[in-house]
């Protein structure tokens, strides 16, 4: 539960695509979520586990273990933030909420959008202190990691072995958060969604009970884990990934001036319908002290920045203010995506995200007006296109939960709130607004406040329905996002 950068040099790669940015309205979000169990039911439960039960009153620790990512959420008081030590502690922990009547909030990265994992009421399930452990499988290819485990972690574990996984660029987010929306990135084109290389995974489900599920266990519960959202139907404990070899690239920086920002969507994505998927590019505005301009970020095989520039240049029509070309191994480019910030400080932000069926002129005008829409003084706001094409596109949209396989791109809203929120928030439902004739949805992993389900899942809403009430009759699973 995928999603951020750079100035001509580098805006800070906080900024750029975070996967987590909030929408404030905690009330419409969080609802009525109460507690029922009595402090001699915590009691019975810290003496269970070998993690930590830590509850209101505790003082700083609560205060501190309460917190996420995206501090517009820190005030949010949860009814105990539990740290299990193992996946044993876990089951006890599901149990005791399926008891008690608790709903749980599960935290991985902690980088919801609307705060998920520290919501009022709940028993937020900190997955963080699990075991860490990376484990690559050389006869296999495949990796195995606890739902915590960082990115940028996993990065670094299969470069050492060759071998790399299609995520996003925040080095902090959890790998369970990120893979179970869908798990969009610089490797979409070539290898997927990182949803797409889910082998299989270890589920604790609501009452305690656990359970493997790939494509021959409970392959229905299997299907919705691939994108139909973190936190929806239980806990992941561990999840095992498929990899692929890596090699060096190209990265190729074409900067724009903003009012160009139109032709430059358009020649983007006119761009990606020919590029070979080894190539990739986000198309994105960059805010900074000397103002704001656009540009297209593109990667390709090592040796071919040149010509991928040429052809993005004549695709877009428009010579650039400035171009940069370097060559990076494969490490040093998943560096290079997080601008070099592999720890990045806890931030305000407000975000969201519109699905296009195609960048019409029509549709980049719209998302350009948008940006330019933005009031002075609310933030730094950044929008950010992703493609939704290439390898991502070979599966079918009832193949997996993720419903977004035949459209063209999503846009990325994304504001570092500056002193209240409330003006970004704002910004962001003019956007939606400014968009509203050219969008089918939006993406789960940008998660907003007050949007119904079908928003994310499109026509697959129907059956993930039927997986959670099958799986969480009793909706013990919190995640924000009601169906």
């Amino acid at each position: 539960m995928t999603e951020p950068r750079e100035s001509p040099r580098g805006v800070s790669r906080q900024v750029f695509l975070r996967g987590a940015a909030g929408a404030l309205a905690a009330g419409a979000v969080f609802g009525t979520v109460r507690a029922s169990a009595e402090p001699t039911g915590w009691e019975a439960l810290s003496s269970a586990i070998d993690g930590q039960v830590i509850l209101p009153g505790s003082g700083g620790q609560f205060d501190s273990a309460k917190q996420v990512f995206n501090t517009n959420f820190n005030g949010l008081a949860p009814a105990a933030v539990v740290t299990p030590a193992s996946a044993s502690d876990v089951q006890k922990a599901m149990a005791f909420a399926a008891t008690h009547k608790l709903k749980v909030a599960p935290r991985g990265g902690g980088h919801s959008y609307v705060g998920a994992s520290t919501a009022p009421g709940t028993m937020v399930l900190d997955l963080r202190q699990l075991p860490g452990d990376i484990h690559y499988d050389g006869t296999t290819g495949h990796v195995t990691v606890t739902p915590a485990t960082g990115l940028y972690a996993i990065h670094q574990t299969l470069a050492g072995a060759g071998r790399g996984i299609p995520t996003g660029t925040c080095p902090s987010v959890g790998a369970a958060g990120h893979a179970l929306g869908g798990g969009l990135g610089a490797q979409s084109r070539h290898a997927g969604l990182m949803s797409d290389q889910l082998v299989s995974a270890t589920v604790v489900l609501p009452g305690g009970g656990a359970v493997t599920t790939s494509a021959q266990e409970h392959p229905d519960l299997y299907w919705a884990l691939r994108g139909g959202g973190g936190g929806n139907f239980g806990v992941t404990t561990a999840l095992t990934f498929g990899t692929f070899p890596i090699s060096d690239v190209d990265i190729v920086g074409l900067h724009f001036p903003l009012q160009a920002f139109a032709q430059v969507l358009v020649g983007w994505q006119n761009w990606l319908r020919t590029a070979d998927r080894s190539s990739w590019a986000l198309a994105d505005t960059i805010t900074d002290p000397q103002g704001a301009h656009c540009r297209i970020l593109a990667t390709c095989p090592a040796g071919s920045g040149d010509s991928v520039a040429a052809a993005v240049v004549k695709a877009v029509g428009l010579q650039p203010a400035n171009m940069d070309t370097r060559t990076s191994n494969y490490l040093d480019l998943v560096k290079f995506l997080a601008a070099d910030n592999l720890n990045p400080s806890p931030l305000g932000y407000v975000g969201g995200s519109d699905v296009f069926g195609s960048i019409t002129p029509a549709t980049a005008q719209a998302i350009a007006a948008a940006f330019e829409a933005f009031p002075g003084g609310a933030g730094r706001p950044l929008v950010i296109m992703h493609a939704l094409d290439g390898a991502l596109a070979t599966v079918g949209p009832g193949d997996t939960a993720f419903p977004w396989r035949r459209q063209s791109a999503l846009v990325q809203w994304y504001v570092e709130t500056s002193g209240s929120p409330a003006a970004a928030a704002n910004w962001l439902s003019t956007a939606h607004q400014a968009v509203a004739p050219h969008s089918v949805g939006g993406y789960v992993n940008y998660l907003e406040a007050n949007q119904p389900a079908s928003r994310y899942f499109g026509a697959n809403l129907s059956r993930l329905s039927a997986v959670r009430q099958k799986y969480d009759p009793g909706r013990i699973m919190f995640s924000g996002l009601n169906f």
